[in-house]
């Protein structure tokens, strides 16, 4: 061997060794790294098993599960994304330092991240999220000056965001939500020039939002919600030309809103609710031309709906609801002709509804409720053949239901309760396959029930109470297996009560102070969802059907002033859940359990 290279020699060696054991002494530096990060993990995939530990005497890691190398057989990524390992991840990987891609994202990975990682210089991505990782973010990843994409979401890491991060000059991507994060968000952070999406929601975060942010010249995407930010919205925000983004949601936010210049061109979505915010909504919202979705919901905003809404051709949802905002609605917003959703509920908006709203073509939803609406629904709103939600309850609206009414075949939930509608329900509604939740309550209707009300096999509320219908329950109530809650007190409706065999999803039944006569069905005890029956002041006869006893879940029972005779099933009496008991004014005989109310 003495004529041998040094080359040669070595090579020898290693054949020697591999042929006597399995050994790892003949791997690169980078092997051996890897290696020793295993210790570290309780779980792996059975390709590691298969690649890492069965080729350890390979002189390279390059064919190994999810190993990249480069020319130079140096380890440049590093993969286990959704691989199912736990464990932690050593100090080790400080020492691949020609790594560019680190990707451990959803595993169950525990313990710190190491702050050995800023050694790794060539980093240009990182992917941490939806593991378990805890403590703080490193400040030294900070060196990291070539890192570009850097994702910790979906963990369990705490204390501040450091400042460093917004030091490397190439950063594109930062993501750390869903974490419990706290301090404040850095000053510094308009020094990340080229930071295009930065996502701190969901955190613990304090403090104000940095006027720097406005020096993010191409930042997209700006996450900040669901934290606990105070102050006002910077005036910087305007300077964003590329945002298309902004997420301040649920923080305590405060001041007037001053945002909308004219660089806010590419703006599709804005939420800014559930804060603490003065004034009114920012008529300048108006320049955002590309804006898809603005979202202000109970944020404390007054005044008038401005009118310059109405330029925004591209609008497809318009949420206004919960705030203190007054007068009427503007008749610009029909010129918002993509709108599918609008929703002004919860203000102190009046006046009549603009029949411009009958432009909107697309709209889905409409929710006007609780506000302080008068006169007649428009009939050009009616005509809208899109809707599948019309929800202006609890307002001053009168006039009669429209023919037009039964054409809306997608109508799924109409609740026009706590108004003064009166006339007759136009005899063609049950027609609609399409319904689900018909909430009329608190009206003044007249007529009969619509004959084909279960027609479509998809009803689960039907709430007509407190009007002054008469006639009979249609029969097809009774073929409604889907109905849960089923409602007509305070009618002038009578006949018998029907079969209630098929509706076995029934929870709630409320027909008092009506005028049916006849037994009390004993179908009715296969509704074994029931939880509150309340048959009172009606003019039914016979006994209380011992089916009734079936009804477990029952906690509200109110037989009271009919003309029911027999005794009373001894179940009621011992019956836990059940709060609400009366049994007075009828004709009962033997034990009868005194009232209880809940």
């Amino acid at each position: 061997m003495k004529n041998l290279g040094l080359f040669e020699t070595l090579l020898f060696f290693c054949l020697l060794v591999s042929f006597r054991i399995v050994s790892v002494s003949c791997l690169n530096s980078d092997g051996l790294t890897l290696l020793s990060l295993l210790k570290h993990l309780d779980k792996v995939p059975k390709e590691v098993t298969l690649t890492w530990k069965t080729n350890a005497s390979e002189a390279t890691p390059c064919n190994w599960f999810g190993i990249i190398c480069d020319d130079s057989r140096k380890v440049t990524s590093l993969n286990f994304t959704g691989s199912g390992v736990s464990g932690q991840l050593g100090p080790d990987i400080g020492q691949l330092t020609s790594l560019e891609i680190l990707d451990m994202s959803s595993n169950n990975f525990s313990g710190i991240i190491p702050s050995s990682l800023g050694n790794c210089s060539s980093l240009v991505y990182i992917d941490f999220s939806e593991n378990g990782f805890s403590g703080k973010i490193p400040d030294t990843l900070g060196s990291l000056k070539s890192l570009a994409d850097l994702y910790l979401y979906t963990n369990f890491l705490s204390g501040e965001l450091p400042k460093s991060l917004f030091q490397i000059p190439a950063l594109n991507y930062l993501h750390v939500e869903h974490n419990n994060l706290t301090g404040l968000i850095p000053q510094n952070v308009g020094e990340a020039k080229e930071l295009l999406d930065l996502r701190l929601f969901d955190n613990q975060f304090s403090g104000t939002i940095p006027e720097s942010i406005g020096n993010c010249s191409k930042l997209e995407i700006l996450y900040l919600h669901k934290n606990k930010l105070v102050g006002s919205l910077p005036e910087s925000l305007n300077l964003l030309e590329n945002l298309t983004d902004l997420f301040v949601a649920n923080n305590s936010l405060r001041g007037t809103v001053q945002f909308g210049s004219t660089k806010c061109r590419k703006l599709v979505t804005l939420d800014l609710s559930y804060n603490q915010f003065e004034g009114s909504v920012p008529p300048e919202l108006g320049n955002c031309s590309s804006l898809d979705a603005l979202v202000i919901v109970k944020s404390n905003l007054s005044g008038k709906i401005p009118s310059s809404l109405g330029m925004l051709k591209n609008l497809t949802i318009l949420n206004l609801s919960e705030n203190r905002l007054s007068e009427s609605i503007p008749p610009e917003i029909g010129d918002c002709t993509n709108l599918n959703t609008l929703k002004l509920n919860d203000n102190q908006l009046g006046g009549m509804i603009p029949s411009a709203l009958g432009k909107l073509k697309k709209l889905e939803s409409l929710e006007l409720f609780e506000n302080r609406f008068s006169g007649e629904i428009p009939i050009e709103v009616w005509k809208i053949q899109s809707l599948t939600q019309l929800l202006v309850y609890q307002n001053k609206l009168t006039g009669k239901l429209p023919v037009e009414l039964t054409a809306l075949k997608n109508l799924k939930i109409v609740t026009l309760f706590n108004n003064s509608f009166s006339g007759v329900i136009p005899p063609g509604l049950g027609l609609n396959s399409s319904l689900e939740i018909v909430d009329f309550i608190g009206n003044d209707l007249t007529g009969e029930i619509p004959p084909n009300l279960c027609h479509g096999k998809k009803l689960t509320v039907f709430n007509l109470g407190s009007n002054r219908l008469h006639g009979k329950i249609p029969s097809s109530v009774g073929q409604c297996k889907t109905l849960s809650r089923f409602i007509l007190r305070e009618n002038n409706i009578s006949g018998l009560l029907p079969e209630f065999s098929h509706n076995h999803d029934l929870s709630f039944l409320d027909l008092n102070s009506n005028n049916f006569e006849g037994p009390i069905p004993r179908s009715l005890g296969s509704c074994r969802n029931l939880t509150t029956i309340n048959l009172s002041r009606n003019k039914l006869t016979g006994h209380i059907p011992r089916e009734l006893e079936n009804l477990q879940n029952l906690s509200h029972l109110n037989l009271g002033f009919n003309l029911l005779n027999g005794s009373v099933p001894s179940k009621f009496s011992n019956w836990k859940d059940l709060t609400t008991l009366v049994l007075s004014g009828n004709r009962f005989s033997g034990v009868i359990p005194p009232d209880r109310r809940s």
